[in-house]
């Protein structure tokens, strides 16, 4: 693995600008990753997105509010590109289905990521991660803004993806709010109708339904962290963002449909810091419990999987672990 800085990344980029590039991220994409490849995919002249397997309910709104089908990216790994662009994750094992092809492939792999950094024990990897970096989407804003035509809608998507990991901008640099600032006037957009197309607000008959559903919840108070949990109607990932912003420290709900139990966790930056707590970790290795699969980001997470009879084992799995930090 080669680490480099952001000129050489810029350059590196340039060096591929005509050639055959696959980019795809991590597993249960989430608006960050999804507009990064967004962005990069108007730079490159022969890209091609792959997504791994789940993409958000709420990144694919905002795609379909802002113009970007879904059509627009394939679940087919690309073999035979000529370099493979890993964006807002910085290992493997966080790449779902496409794991195994990420380590056969023999051709090199550039990851750009803002997270902790994890080695990579892989030799035709080059990997570009920059924590100061609220957001993978920043780092690709940086790296394509004056090469690209920066187009109303492509501006909106990048903004969202740095704004969605922003945390409401608790997770925020001075960068950060220089680069939404561009992107708003880019955009030809305001934040109040940017922050519409993020946050959505729901029909007021599921709005009824997600307080019933945190009044119905079970609130404790572990390792001198409030958490709240319990079931979600509909939006699990919607109501565990509505449990922090009460007040919680931690959340977990959860929905179930006829095929499957899914999972959303939330976390209070910085407590993934002071705590040494990554719910995608967290999610991933619990995953098995329910037959399916997880993973994430240090204070937002998932896991889906179809044994919904082992509901209890996995909310009684999480809490321990929590508690043990």
């Amino acid at each position: 693995m080669e680490a480099i800085d952001f000129k050489a990344l810029q350059e590196f980029i340039a060096s591929y600008k005509n050639k055959k590039v696959l980019l795809t991220f991590h597993s249960m994409a989430d608006t960050d990753s999804v507009s990064s490849a967004f962005g990069l995919a108007r730079y490159f002249s022969n890209a091609r997105i792959a997504a791994p397997d789940y993409i958000t309910a709420n990144c694919r709104r905002i795609m379909e509010r802002l113009g970007f089908g879904e059509n627009l990216i394939s679940k087919e790994f690309d073999a035979g590109a000529d370099l493979v662009v890993l964006l807002d994750v910085n290992n493997f094992e966080d790449c779902g289905v496409f794991m195994k092809e990420l380590e056969r492939f023999k051709r090199t792999i550039l990851i750009i990521d803002h997270h902790t950094l994890s080695k990579v024990e892989k030799e035709n990897v080059v990997i570009f991660n920059d924590e100061s970096y609220n957001s993978t989407a920043s780092i690709v804003y940086q790296l394509i803004g004056g090469s690209v035509k920066m187009d109303k809608k492509l501006a909106s998507m990048l903004a969202t993806g740095i704004i969605s990991d922003s945390a409401e901008f608790k997770n925020a640099f001075p960068k950060t709010f220089i680069q939404i600032g561009e992107l708003l006037e880019a955009g030809k957009t305001d934040y109040t109708s940017l922050l519409q197309e993020i946050q959505h607000p729901a029909a007021p008959e599921t709005r009824e339904g997600f307080i019933e559903n945190l009044f119905d919840s079970n609130i404790k108070i572990i390792n001198s962290m409030l958490m709240v949990y319990g079931k979600a109607d509909v939006h699990a990932n919607m109501l565990a963002d509505d449990g922090i912003r009460i007040g919680a420290d931690v959340s977990l709900f959860y929905t179930t449909s006829k095929n499957e139990l899914s999972f959303s966790a939330r976390l209070r930056p910085p407590l993934d810091k002071t705590h040494k707590i990554h719910l995608g970790k967290l999610m991933k290795g619990l995953s098995p419990i329910i037959g399916g699969t997880g993973g994430g980001h240090p204070c937002a997470a998932g896991a889906y999987g179809p044994k919904k009879e082992n509901k209890d084992k996995f909310l009684n799995a999480f809490i321990e672990r929590i508690s043990s930090v």
